[in-house]
C-alpha cells in the first residue's frame, strides 16, 4: 500500500484464451449439473442428517463477547460462515467469503481488495474501521491499520474453520479499528485435518495455486504445518483514458501478473497453543496509479506480513478463569515504479509491534458473568522511506516513530429477568498520543419464547489517524499532527426467528454517525494527495435475512440490505450502494455430488467524479464431487457465470474513474488426503 504520490487524477480482457479441456469439460458439467438438479434431488433424501442441520444453525460464535456462546445470545446480528461454505461456493480469498456476509460489499482496483460495511468504504481506506482478528490475535497493521482480504490474506482458505462477522462498535472489547465491524477467522486444528492433505488449483486465466498441509497428534500435542504458493500470469488490459494518438493505445498487456506464498504452523497442548505465519504477495500493477508511467513492466507492490501468537488459558466447564493471548507483529511494504517524471522511486514502510491481552471471566452468583481485561499494544518500529534509484540514486526521506497504548474494559452479562438479559461493558483507552478516550456498550436481549430473541443494541467505536495518514504533504522529517481520532456510535435493533425447525428469520434496523471522518483528498497547494478530517459521515440502514434446510440437504440463504450514506449532509456519496441482494444456495444432486449456487447484486454507486455504476448482478456456480470413504476430492467453479461486464468506483490515485472488473472465470481444484 503506498505512500502519498502525486495524483492522476476498465478492465477489459485482450485476446480470449480458449479454456483447456479438463476445463471445458468441467463447464460441460457445471451445465448438466444445473440441468439435472430437479431429477436428482430425490435420490439424496439421506445427504444431509437432521443432528448435521441443527449444528449449521447451532454454530457457536468467540469474537463477539471473548468467549463461545450460541449465536441467538451474542450482543451482535452476527454471521458466521463455515469451511463447509468456503467448500460449496469455491471462495479463493476471504474478500470473496465477506462479500457473501449481508451489508457487506467490495471495491477491488487491480492492486487491493477493500471491504466495506453498510455503505461505508471511503475512498483511501484500507479497511482499516475493520478490525481483523486471527483465533483472537489482531492482525490490523501499524503503519495503514488495513485489512488484508485478498491474496495478500496470510492463511490459506484450507485452514480456516470458520469465519465470525460481527457488524457494529465492537471498540468496548478490542480499541481502535474496530469501528464498523469485527471479523474473527479461527483455524482448523490438527484433528480435523490429520494426515497430509495436498490441494491443486488451475484457473483459465493462468492461476496455478498449490497448497500442502501436514498433521499429527504428538506426545506432547498436536502439530499443524501449512504451506501454500500461487501465481497467476498477467493479462491483457484496456484503459482508454491511456488511449490517445502518439501517446499510446490504451493497452495494459501482461501487467496484472500475481504471486503470493504463505506458511502457517501450530503446536497445541493442554491449555497452551504456540502459532506463527508468514506470507509474501507481489502483484503488477497495470492501472499507472499515483503518476506511474503506464505500462511500466517494473511497477510491483509487495506485501509481508509474520505474525507469532501465544494462546493461554485456565477455564472451567463454563468458560471462565483465565485467558491470555500475546504476540508478534512484522509487516513490510514496498512499491517500485518508475514515474511519469522519467524517475525509479521505491516506497518502503516497516512496522514491527507486540501485543497482549489479559482477562479474568468469573460468575457472580448465578445471574451475572463478569469479564475484566487488560489490552496492551507497544509499536517497536513504523518507519516510512522513499528511495530514488534514476536518476540520481538518493534517500528523499525517512520517517519513523514507536508509540503504545493501553485499554482496561469490562463487560459484565446480567440476567435481569426470566427471557430478559442485558450487556454492559466499558473500555478506557490511552492512545498512543497519550489522550484518553472512553467506549461504552449497552445491550439489552429479549426472548419472549424459545424461537425468538430480540436484541436492542448501542455502541460507540473509535480510532486515532494511523502513521500512513499522518505522513506529510510534503517531504520534511515529521508527522502531521492536525488530525483527529474517528469517533463512532451506532444503534442497533434485531430479531431473530426460529419459524421452524429448519427455517430462520432475522432483520437488523440502525444508524450510524461518524464524527471526524477521516478521508483521503487532494491538498490544495502541493496537488499531493494527504488525510484530512472532513466531517461526520451518518447512514440508516435496514436488512432482513432468511436461512432454509431441509433433510435432503437443501440449503438456501437470501439477505437484502437497504441503506443510505450521507457525509455532512451531502449525498449520494461515492462507492456507497444503495442496496445489497444476496442468495447463497446448496443443492444435493447424488450422495457425493454437491452444487453451490451464489447471486450477488449490488445496488446503484456513485464514482467520485459522480456518473453513476449501475446495479450489477453476477452468479457463481461451483459443483463438487467428494465420494464417501476416498481420499480424493474434485470441484469446479464458474465465476461471472454469465460474464457481466461491470466496474468498481476508482480511488482519487487514479486517473481513471473506474475499474472494469473480470469477466467469466473458470477453475478446477483437486484435493487428495493420504
Amino acid at each position: 500500500m503506498p505512500a502519498p504520490r502525486l495524483p492522476l487524477p476498465a478492465r477489459r480482457t485482450g485476446v480470449p484464451r480458449q479454456p483447456r479441456a479438463a476445463l471445458r469439460a468441467l463447464r460441460a458439467l457445471l451445465l448438466a449439473g444445473v440441468a439435472g438438479t430437479a431429477a436428482a434431488a430425490p435420490a439424496a433424501q439421506d445427504a444431509a442428517p437432521a443432528d448435521e442441520l441443527e449444528q449449521l444453525l447451532g454454530t457457536p460464535v468467540y469474537a463477539a463477547a471473548k468467549y463461545s456462546q450460541d449465536v441467538a445470545d451474542a450482543p451482535a446480528a452476527v454471521t458466521v460462515l463455515t469451511q463447509g461454505d468456503i467448500r460449496a461456493f469455491g471462495w479463493r480469498t476471504l474478500g470473496e467469503l465477506l462479500g457473501a456476509v449481508r451489508g457487506v460489499f467490495l471495491r477491488y482496483d487491480r492492486a487491493y481488495t477493500y471491504a466495506g460495511v453498510r455503505g461505508l468504504s471511503r475512498p483511501g481506506d484500507y479497511s482499516s474501521r475493520l478490525l481483523l482478528l486471527i483465533d483472537g490475535q489482531r492482525a490490523n497493521e501499524n503503519i495503514y491499520d488495513s485489512v488484508l482480504v485478498g491474496h495478500e490474506f496470510p492463511l490459506d482458505l484450507a485452514l480456516v474453520e470458520r469465519v465470525e462477522f460481527i457488524p457494529g462498535a465492537g471498540s468496548v472489547l478490542y480499541g481502535p479499528n474496530a469501528v464498523f465491524g469485527v471479523i474473527n477467522v479461527v483455524t482448523r486444528s490438527a484433528a480435523s485435518l490429520r494426515g497430509s492433505r495436498v490441494g491443486l488449483t488451475l484457473d483459465d486465466d493462468g492461476t496455478r495455486r498449490l497448497q500442502f498441509s501436514q498433521a499429527s497428534e504428538l506426545a506432547s500435542g498436536s502439530l499443524l504445518l501449512s504451506a501454500s504458493a500461487g501465481r497467476r500470469r498477467g493479462s491483457d488490459l484496456f484503459y482508454p483514458e491511456y488511449a490517445a494518438p502518439g501517446v499510446g493505445d490504451g493497452m495494459a498487456r501482461g501487467l496484472d501478473g500475481e504471486r503470493d506464498r504463505k506458511v502457517y504452523a501450530r503446536w497445541s497442548a493442554a491449555d497452551w497453543s504456540l502459532a506463527a505465519l508468514a506470507s509474501e504477495r507481489r502483484k503488477q500493477i497495470p492501472t499507472a496509479a499515483y503518476g506511474l508511467q503506464f505500462g511500466d513492466r517494473a511497477a510491483e507492490w509487495t506485501d509481508r506480513l509474520g505474525l507469532l501468537g501465544l494462546h493461554w488459558q485456565r477455564l472451567d466447564g463454563q468458560g471462565l478463569g483465565w485467558s491470555l493471548q500475546a504476540g508478534l507483529g512484522d509487516y513490510h511494504y514496498q512499491d517500485l515504479g518508475r514515474y511519469e517524471d522519467g524517475s525509479l522511486m521505491a516506497y518502503r514502510n516497516q512496522g514491527r509491534w507486540w501485543q497482549a491481552d489479559l482477562r479474568r471471566s468469573l460468575r457472580l452468583g448465578q445471574a451475572s458473568r463478569l469479564t475484566l481485561g487488560l489490552d496492551l499494544q507497544r509499536n517497536l518500529r513504523q518507519d516510512t522511506r522513499t528511495l530514488q534509484y534514476e536518476p540520481t540514486p538518493r534517500q528523499d526521506a525517512h520517517i519513523g516513530t514507536q508509540g503504545q497504548r493501553a485499554g482496561l474494559y469490562l463487560d459484565s452479562d446480567l440476567l435481569l429477568a426470566d427471557g430478559l438479559r442485558a450487556d454492559l461493558g466499558l473500555r478506557l483507552d490511552r492512545q498512543t498520543d497519550g489522550r484518553h478516550h472512553l467506549s461504552p456498550r449497552l445491550a439489552l436481549l429479549w426472548r419472549p419464547d424459545p424461537d425468538t430473541v430480540l436484541k436492542a443494541l448501542y455502541g460507540r467505536a473509535w480510532r486515532e489517524p494511523n502513521v500512513y495518514e499522518r505522513l506529510p504533504a510534503s517531504s520534511v522529517d515529521r508527522f502531521d499532527d492536525s488530525l483527529r481520532r474517528e469517533q463512532s456510535s451506532s444503534v442497533e435493533l434485531t430479531g431473530d426467528w426460529q419459524v421452524m425447525p429448519r427455517l430462520r428469520l432475522s432483520g437488523s434496523l440502525y444508524r450510524n454517525r461518524t464524527r471526524g471522518l477521516i478521508e483521503q483528498i487532494e491538498h490544495a497547494d502541493s496537488g499531493e494527495l494527504v488525510y484530512r478530517n472532513v466531517g461526520d459521515a451518518r447512514v440508516r440502514g435496514l436488512e432482513a435475512e432468511t436461512e432454509w434446510l431441509d433433510a435432503a440437504g437443501w440449503r438456501l440463504r437470501a439477505s437484502w440490505s437497504r441503506q443510505r450514506v450521507q457525509v455532512d449532509g451531502t449525498g449520494p456519496v461515492a462507492n456507497a450502494p444503495r442496496s445489497l441482494t444476496r442468495l447463497h444456495a446448496q443443492l444435493p444432486l447424488a450422495p457425493a455430488l454437491r452444487l453451490g449456487l451464489e447471486l450477488q447484486r449490488t445496488g446503484q454507486r456513485r464514482t467520485l467524479a459522480g456518473a453513476a455504476l449501475n446495479a450489477v448482478t453476477l452468479a457463481h456456480a461451483t459443483l463438487n464431487y467428494e465420494p464417501a470413504g476416498q481420499p480424493w476430492s474434485v470441484g469446479g467453479s464458474v465465476y461471472n457465470l454469465t460474464d457481466r461486464r461491470h466496474a468498481d468506483p476508482a480511488g482519487p490515485e487514479h486517473r481513471q474513474d473506474v475499474i472494469t472488473q473480470d469477466g467469466r472465470r473458470l477453475a478446477l481444484r483437486w484435493t487428495l488426503s493420504f
